[in-house]
């Protein structure tokens, strides 16, 4: 058993722990708050299809791998804890609103089902049968059934939960959780292994990691909370729609994720500026698409505008792995659009870094996802070589 120091709980953090913990190590987690930043924001989706963009051949097999990861993280959880996990197996629509959003999209999926994905099209008839509140002028969609989702709140009330309970059989001690004061530092903290999973914090904090360039930014996103009152549906109906929704509106990315108890997430806009709070241009926009898209929205109640900065990085990969020179701290950050569904793989991959041999070659698909996604690859030599 090792004594595992985790800076950090958004859910990378609090996921990660959870693993260690399975694995018999004692965790402690610093922070100054959980779940409150990018967390807090996340819609959720896990949709290593859908969510993939043209040329991010190193991002897709992540992706696709993360969302198996999920699936177990989501058994493992249910023998931890009765809190409820939040996740939805229902498939994802992506829908064009005009089309040249339709053959973008089109496009798109022949570069998914290629690279083995599942995709779709539908029919007028099919679209209506899945999503009738839709507009009736949207031009078509694809189906997308295993893309699913999950609500990241709940994910990680859950997870604490599992964190702090008495565990199973082999769990190491219960997570000491303290929040509520900041690390300035890694010499603070006396552990056996530090693993940095504070967000675009990670940089701000002095260590052994300073010697990398994290090439770290804020990629901030607008997202609205919305809820639909009875008043707006038909008997038996709970929600205005029943899958996940993905859009093109004109070229605009859009999304509409369902959650339980009629409430619909909106979103995100993606943006580089110096707003910290939420965009008034981004929100209207967000509005006028959802309203193309589905009409109703109009009829719901808006309950939250919220504006969260993820950490983004020059390829969109993530940077995960020990710091060269000291592997007894690992970095774990820069999942940027993706940190929702890649935490239950970056949680399983920093584990087992932590177990292996820092002098034994990686070997396999581990060796291949850490090299993609290496924190010193945007390090220049030299660099490195004044720590080596």
């Amino acid at each position: 058993m090792q004594h595992v120091a985790v800076i950090g709980a958004g859910i990378i953090g609090l996921l990660t722990a959870l693993e260690l913990r399975r694995r018999g190590h004692r965790v402690d987690i610093r922070s100054t708050g959980v779940a409150e930043q990018a967390t807090y924001a996340a819609a959720g989706m896990l949709a290593p299809t859908s969510e993939v963009q043209f040329g991010q051949h190193s991002l897709r097999p992540l992706m696709t791998k993360a969302a198996s990861y999920h699936r177990a993280l989501a058994a493992e959880l249910a023998l931890r804890t009765e809190q409820p996990l939040g996740y939805r197996d229902t498939p994802t629509l992506v829908v064009g609103r005009d089309r040249s959003d339709l053959e973008a999209l089109r496009q798109l999926a022949l570069e998914q089902c290629a690279a083995g994905s599942e995709v779709e099209e539908l029919t007028s008839a099919q679209l209506r049968g899945r999503a009738p509140t839709l507009a009736r002028h949207v031009a078509g969609a694809m189906l997308v059934p295993r893309d699913h989702q999950v609500d990241p709140r709940t994910l990680a009330a859950a997870a604490i939960d599992a964190l702090t309970g008495p565990g199973r059989p082999g769990d190491g001690p219960p997570v000491s959780l303290a929040t509520g004061s900041s690390v300035a530092s890694t010499d603070e903290i006396d552990a056996d292994q530090i693993i940095l999973t504070a967000g675009l914090g990670t940089a701000e904090i002095n260590g052994p990691h300073r010697v990398l360039d994290l090439s770290l930014r804020p990629v901030h996103g607008d997202i609205l909370r919305l809820h639909v009152p009875d008043s707006a549906l038909l008997p038996g109906e709970d929600n205005l729609l029943d899958h996940t929704v993905r859009a093109l509106v004109r070229g605009r990315p859009l999304y509409l994720v369902p959650r339980s108890g009629g409430g619909l997430v909106l979103g995100a806009t993606s943006r580089e500026d110096d707003m910290t709070g939420a965009s008034a241009g981004g929100v209207l926009t967000l509005l006028q698409d959802a309203a193309e898209i589905l009409p109703s929205v109009r009829d719901t109640e808006l309950r939250e505008v919220i504006a969260r900065a993820r950490p983004g990085t020059p390829d969109d990969l993530p940077l995960l792995g020990p710091v060269p020179g000291d592997p007894r701290v690992i970095v774990s950050t820069g999942y940027h659009r993706h940190g929702i569904l890649l935490s239950a793989w970056a949680a399983a991959r920093t584990a087992d870094l932590l177990e292996v041999d820092p002098g034994v070659p990686l070997l396999g698909d581990m060796a291949g996802e850490l090299a993609a996604v290496d924190p010193a690859r945007f390090t220049t030599t030299s660099r490195l070589q004044e720590v080596s």
